[in-house]
């Protein structure tokens, strides 16, 4: 496997002057030739010019998926360091880093390629796109109320939808917001993306599994618009202001997430999860 040698350190400004991080980056800069730091508040910093091997994520799954962005924009893989809570995408333990980051350094590692969306929504004749690791989120902006919609998949309609809104899912955001949804744990490896209702107004509103080479497309009812927005991994939040449609389909690149070569998705699972009963 390729030794990485140029490393993009990327975090916030939260974890960047906690003590742990200030060691991972002093060993690091004695292992690798070149170490870059990026924090999410951070401008002009000139990381787009250069070329790196790896993307190491230090912080929560938020920190991450920032991350994970640029790693796909740059077409090179990407780390996560866990200094968050649970750690399902960050899933490298820092109790563990100097050993395991060696080995990874030195070519031992495996690869996860994951599967992202692509959303566009067109507003007047002008079309706004993004990707998304986890999730593409239709939802509610604005008064309690719910808010009407019609999904189609491949154009044929499958839903006429009261709800909160909408998560169009990754299997890798099964275990992100569509989880607390109801939505199942899906392998990060299926060929899948999931449709998953908020707070439905009706019972017989489940979520749907549909393959990743599908289309879905979405609109809004007219009176929804002025209360809908669309959201990106939580972010990049685009408010709806005319009968759009939103289109998502599956991404045309993966992102490729690296690993311990101790790595096993259910193991890591079932402790992420408590499975085991472990503290």
């Amino acid at each position: 496997m390729k030794k990485f040698k140029k490393i993009l350190i990327y975090t916030s400004s939260i974890f960047i002057e906690k003590t742990e991080t200030k060691d991972v980056i002093k060993y690091l800069s004695k292992k690798s030739s070149c170490v870059d730091i990026y924090t999410l508040e951070a401008k002009n910093t000139g990381i787009n010019k250069k070329k790196y091997d790896l993307v190491l994520s230090i912080g929560g799954d938020g920190v991450f998926i920032s991350a994970s962005k640029y790693a796909y924009k740059k077409a090179v893989p990407v780390l996560g360091l866990n200094f968050g809570r649970i750690g399902f995408l960050a899933d490298l333990d820092k109790k563990h880093f100097q050993s395991k980051i060696l080995e990874i350094l030195d070519g031992n590692y495996v690869i996860d390629k994951r599967t992202l969306l692509s959303g566009s929504v067109i507003t007047n004749n002008t079309q706004h796109k993004s990707i998304s690791l986890n999730d593409i989120v239709i939802n509610n902006c604005g008064k309690l109320k719910m808010i009407e919609m019609n999904i189609y998949v491949n154009q044929n309609l499958i839903n006429k939808q009261r709800s909160d809104g909408v998560i169009i899912s990754t299997p890798t955001g099964s275990t992100a917001y569509a989880m607390s949804n109801g939505c199942p744990i899906v392998s990060p490896q299926s060929n899948v993306m999931c449709i998953v209702p908020i707070a439905p107004h009706s019972y017989g509103q489940r979520s749907v599994i549909i393959n990743n080479t599908d289309n879905i497309s979405i609109k809004l009812n007219k009176k929804s618009i002025k209360d809908s927005q669309v959201t990106f991994d939580g972010s990049n939040n685009l408010t709806i202001k005319c009968p759009d449609t939103i289109f998502i389909k599956k991404a045309t690149r993966q992102l490729q997430i690296i690993h311990p070569c101790d790595y096993d998705y259910f193991k890591m699972l079932s402790k992420k999860l408590r499975y085991d009963n472990k503290p």
